[in-house]
């Protein structure tokens, strides 16, 4: 085997460390206690010496885009970060889980897990090899993930340690596949979101259950994100990202960094069984709450005045502005010092669900004279 140095050496831990971050401080379990055990989280007034992590302004520059489709969701060898993320939410309880599989900086799986009742959890899924595929497909110890090119629908496979799950994201809408976003440090990063939202089919075991429960349908999601940053690098301040399920059939999603100047450079979607859409958008982050030592806001607003049409090719053709507001109905934070890192659930319109990140590293949450 070869020899690394001493410098080699910190490097992959170092990298080991911003994946464990990343994965809610992970290695260890991660538990909130249920709604009605928690202090509600307290308005972040003028007086609170917390300060808001907001956003200072928005910045419209175009980034590349095009509609998402299964032949951008391979591997992108080069990247110092790459991860496939799922999720399915119950619309009728509330109930969440969420898969996630890292190929860089180290092999890694993750799983969070939203119950009715009682505590959610973020738990660490052991595997000692990740392995992406054009197709695409991405595989592990723990679950794999895959294109059905017959079916045309995703397929989850989870077998890890705590959780077990088949599920099909059947009747998929697709999202955006965009970037680069480039940030502080010469950072780029790139995402695909294949499946905006779906109808999905089969059955999960979740964390400290001995039975399955049937999850045909609920919605399902979908996303890839990929590039040369990495999630704990101190220079920038964070990101912005939901999606919405809506009872309609339809989603909305929002995307983007926040650099460490304080500027967000984003996109709102639209996706509809027609057609999906998006712009370039402003933000506004309003109603702060206080958790701990972090303030968040309840409420992300976002707005352009056209959009435009994502096609296979690129975007092209004037669509109508947006405007749309994330509400946040039942926070969950999780703060591991370097970053502090929400997976909220929201909604947009009424009947709708979703989930909602808004991301800070430490220095954009401490004081500033």
């Amino acid at each position: 085997m070869p020899r690394h140095s001493a410098a080699r050496r910190r490097s992959i831990a170092g990298r080991a460390a911003a994946a464990l971050v990343l994965a809610a401080a992970a290695l260890v379990p991660v538990a909130a206690p249920p709604a009605a055990a928690q202090s509600a989280p307290s308005p972040s007034g003028p007086d609170s010496w917390i300060p808001h992590t907001d956003v200072k302004r928005s910045d419209l520059t175009q980034v590349p885009g095009k509609l998402a489709e299964p032949s951008d969701d391979g591997p992108h060898p080069g990247s110092t970060t790459e991860w496939w993320y799922t999720h399915v939410m119950d619309p009728a309880t509330h109930r969440t889980f969420i898969a996630m599989l890292f190929t860089a900086p180290v092999p890694t799986g993750v799983i969070f897990w939203y119950p009715e009742k009682g505590q959610k959890v973020v738990l660490p899924e052991p595997t000692a090899a990740v392995t992406a595929k054009p197709g695409p497909t991405v595989d592990s110890s723990a679950g794999d993930l895959a294109w059905d090119a017959a079916r045309r629908a995703y397929h989850l496979q989870w077998h890890g340690l705590f959780a077990k799950a088949d599920i099909w994201f059947d009747r998929a809408l697709p999202g955006v596949t965009g970037g680069p976003i480039r940030y502080d440090g010469d950072q780029t990063m790139y995402w695909s979101a294949p499946v905006a939202t779906s109808r999905v089919r089969g059955w999960l075991q979740p964390p400290g259950s001995s039975s399955r429960i049937s999850v045909n349908g609920w919605r399902g999601y979908h996303d890839h994100n990929w590039g040369r940053f990495s999630v704990v690098d101190q220079r920038y301040s964070g990101w912005e990202w939901g999606v919405s399920h809506e009872p309609d059939g339809t989603a909305t999603l929002l995307g983007g960094v926040v650099k460490g100047d304080g500027t967000w450079q984003g996109v709102v979607g639209r996706v509809t069984k027609r057609e999906t859409y998006g712009c370039m958008t402003t933000i506004k982050l309003s109603d702060w709450r206080t958790s701990g030592l972090f303030s968040y806001p309840e409420t992300t607003t976002l707005s352009c005045p056209s959009s435009l049409h994502a096609t296979p090719q690129g975007l092209k053709g004037a669509r109508p502005g947006l405007r749309t507001s994330f509400h946040v109905v039942d926070p969950f934070i999780l703060d591991a010092g370097l970053l502090a890192l929400p997976e909220s659930l929201g909604r947009t319109v009424p009947g709708s669900l979703g989930l909602i990140e808004h991301i800070r590293t430490l220095p954009s949450r401490l004081p500033h004279s």
